[in-house]
């Protein structure tokens, strides 16, 4: 993919799996005879595929049928052949990579996913193989695809739609008016309310309250939304810029937050996350129609 976030997602998978391929750590083929049962484009398949198929899929926890099983080693088998007319030859890391963003999905770790595979009686060759296909497939998709992007409308548009496309920044001052001991908690109440009447913005208000006798005006801080309680982010939003929060008493004494500023800043994580997401999803279509014309050429027989 032209971007690079989404491979750095997954790089760390690709890096476990490939050691673990070079160290050939799973068993050996199953020594028990073998028939061939069918064939694609004349390329053998065997008894054997099938129940290996039919353990891959357990695994990835799809339907293990007999006829999934088939189709899913005509599925590999017709992609590797279609990479082998583009000399496109994924290596091991590449097939880390693949098998990371399986894993991904299935919300587990990639060893987990090799240690599954290991237990279900997978051999290395036909996992190596479905994996192979899979990264390879992508490449040869997305270098037929290469003026495929998600431009910033597409990406703006659907952050609006999901209302993920601002996060809201405060900026504020706390107020503390101090109740010294054996003080009058009221009478600072007092105080904090005729202060707020008469706080209209920050560049006036601040010293203003500064100078209220016993009262603490704290720097400027910045936070943000996601950072923030639901009630108090709801306080803030409906406060003006340049107004004070509703007093409230704390062990200091009468707090109140001057709101400074309110901005909303762009989400670049959820942004990149979802272009992402978008390219992947423009990718699969054009993979489907790939892969259904190839599918719809091969010759097929049961035997």
């Amino acid at each position: 993919m032209s971007r690079t976030s989404f491979a750095q997602r997954v790089v760390r998978f690709a890096v476990v799996i490939a050691a673990a391929l070079s160290l050939g750590a799973l068993a050996s083929t199953p020594s028990h005879a073998q028939a061939v049962v069918a064939s694609v484009n004349d390329d053998p398949v065997t008894n054997v595929d099938i129940e290996q198929h039919m353990k891959i899929l357990r695994v990835l926890q799809k339907n293990a049928t007999h006829d999934a099983a088939l189709e899913s080693i005509y599925e590999t088998r017709l992609k590797l052949m279609e990479m082998s007319k583009y000399k496109v030859n994924p290596g091991d890391q590449d097939i880390g990579w693949a098998l990371g963003i399986t894993a991904r999905r299935l919300k587990t770790e990639p060893q987990a996913l090799v240690g599954g595979l290991q237990r279900a009686g997978v051999t290395e060759d036909q996992w190596k193989q479905k994996w192979k296909a899979e990264a390879g497939w992508m490449q040869l998709i997305r270098a037929l695809n290469r003026t495929l992007e998600v431009s910033e409308t597409e990406v703006r548009a659907e952050l609006a739609k999901s209302g993920q496309n601002k996060s809201a920044e405060y900026t504020v001052r706390q107020i503390i008016l101090v109740i010294p001991n054996g003080g009058n908690p009221e009478g600072r109440l007092a105080e904090a309310n005729q202060l707020r009447t008469r706080f209209t913005d920050c560049a006036t208000g601040v010293p203003m309250a500064a100078a209220f006798r016993d009262t603490a005006v704290k720097e400027p801080v910045t936070r943000s939304a996601s950072t923030l309680n639901e009630g108090l982010r709801k306080i803030l939003d409906t406060t003006p810029i340049g107004r004070l929060t509703p007093p409230s008493r704390s062990a200091q004494g009468i707090e109140m937050l001057a709101v400074c500023n309110k901005s909303d800043r762009q989400d670049t994580a959820a942004a990149e996350n979802l272009r992402n997401d978008m390219l992947f999803k423009k990718l699969q279509g054009e993979s489907d129609k790939r892969y259904a014309e190839v599918r719809s050429k091969a010759v097929i027989v049961k035997r």
